[in-house]
Formats: C-alpha cells, structure tokens, sequence
C-alpha cells in the first residue's frame, strides 16, 4: 500500500512538471534567424551589410601579398565569439599598411562583440589557439 502511494506521488510530481521552455521560446539556430527583420535590438540590415563587406575587406587585403617569407607574416584574430576569444585566426603581412589593416580588424571585433549582444547569442566557448607557426606554401601563408 506504501508502495502504491509512494508510486501514484512520484507519478503526480513527474507529469505536473512542465519545462519552462517550449519549442516557440528556444533561440533559433543562426540559420533560421531572419537577416532582413530588425528585432528591438538587434542590428538593422545595413550594419549586417556593412559587417559582412568589412570582413571580406579584411580578408582581401590579407590575403593581397604573397607569402615569400614567413617572417613577413603575423596573426590576428578575427571576429569574437560570445563567451570571449576570436572567432579565427588570419595571417597577414607586415609590408601592409599594419595600424590601418588593425584598425579594420579591431572595428569588426567591435561589431562582432555588439552583434553578439543584440542577439543574445551563445557560442560554444571552444578555446581557438593562436598559430604558432605560420609557412609558406605556393605564395600562400598556412598555420602549422
């Protein structure tokens, strides 16, 4: 008899809980978020626009040397996750224009840290290790 009533309170305790999230509430994955549809807070379409053409300028000039020594190359990272660090890492070389080349990048890292603001986002917090060693590879910098 203990055990039947032991048993009928375990059952009402488990089926009157409810989560208090329902699929409706949950974040979206960063796919499914609309580009186009400003939320409260959240970034219009322009400053998604111009993040995504501040990257690509980043990685063009980047990627605009050749790699013919390996000693001309630095890392930066590039983009800054939710809980903190980058999102990646690129090389670029010195014989850039330098501070206007960081000055991108430290632009893109700022708007990257408010987008991750605006939008609440979680990331997955992994470590991304700087390169120790950067070679080159048919006139291309690569991360050893």
């Amino acid at each position: 008899m203990k055990n039947l009533i032991l048993l009928s309170l375990v059952s009402v305790f488990t089926f009157a809980c409810k989560p208090s999230y329902t699929a409706d509430n949950l974040p979206k994955p960063l796919p499914e978020r609309p580009k186009d549809v400003v939320p409260s807070n959240g970034l219009t379409a322009e400053e998604s626009k111009e993040m995504e053409t501040l990257k690509t300028e980043i990685q063009t000039l980047a990627s605009s040397e050749k790699c013919t020594n390996s000693a001309d190359w630095k890392t930066v990272g590039l983009g800054v996750k939710a809980c903190g660090g980058p999102v990646e890492h690129i090389a670029y070389s010195v014989k850039l224009d330098e501070k206007s080349f960081l000055e991108k990048v430290e632009l893109y890292n700022q708007k990257s840290v408010e987008y991750n603001k605006k939008y609440s986002l979680m990331s997955d917090c992994m470590l991304v290790m700087q390169p120790e060693n950067i070679v080159c590879e048919n006139d291309k910098p690569v991360f050893k």
